[in-house]
């Protein structure tokens, strides 16, 4: 009887450690100026040290690529403002604190998040990719704003939906502005003229 050899289950760890593989080449690539669209899936895969054809095992695609490492990097920076909105919602400190932290891990990704505004300037489906990711935390945010004012502690004249909406997307585009042009010593003047704009809007006294 003819022996039937069968293909290794790959475990998640393994799978992880490939996309990690990827995502670590790809920022090395972007950040050593190779434009997004013109980098070909061949490239990719020599600079992560694995076969083409191993790459499509874990991505479809350049888009669906993009994505998933977007997503990987960016998780610690919605954590940081999502755990500011649950727990410190009420210190202007942790505020800024958070906000620097956010610049941080942009200034960390900056080329990476580039070249999804770039991608995502013609390419509906990353757009709606980063509008959804966004969307997630401007719903968070409006949903305190709106418990801040039933309490009384945030000013009653703001709609929720609209100043969750120009914070969460007025501070990412402001960020990545600045570290795309300024340099990291100025990251603390923003993250404290960010923090004292923010406060402001919310109708906070300065502490």
């Amino acid at each position: 009887m003819p022996s039937v050899t069968r293909r290794a289950a790959r475990s998640p760890e393994h799978r992880e450690a490939v996309v990690d593989q990827v995502a670590e080449a790809v920022e090395r690539l972007l950040a050593d100026g190779h434009g997004y669209t013109t980098l070909g899936v061949q490239r990719i895969a020599e600079e992560a040290g694995i076969a083409r054809s191993t790459f499509y095992l874990y991505f479809p695609d350049k888009t669906a690529l993009l994505m998933r490492i977007a997503e990987s990097a960016t998780e610690d920076l919605f954590a940081a403002a999502s755990s500011w909105v649950a727990d410190g919602f009420a210190d202007r400190d942790a505020l800024e604190q958070t906000l620097l932290g956010v610049i941080a891990q942009q200034r960390e990704h900056a080329a990476l998040l580039a070249a999804l505004m770039e991608v995502a300037g013609y390419d509906g489906q990353v757009a709606e990719f980063w509008r959804e990711r966004v969307g997630a935390f401007v719903e968070l945010l409006g949903g305190r704003i709106a418990d801040g004012q039933r309490a009384g502690t945030i000013a009653p004249g703001l709609d929720p939906g609209t100043t969750a909406a120009w914070i969460a997307w007025g501070t990412e585009r402001l960020v990545a502005q600045h570290v795309a042009a300024r340099p990291q010593h100025e990251d603390e003047q923003l993250a404290a003229g960010l923090a004292t704009a923010v406060w402001s809007t919310l109708g906070r006294a300065a502490p």
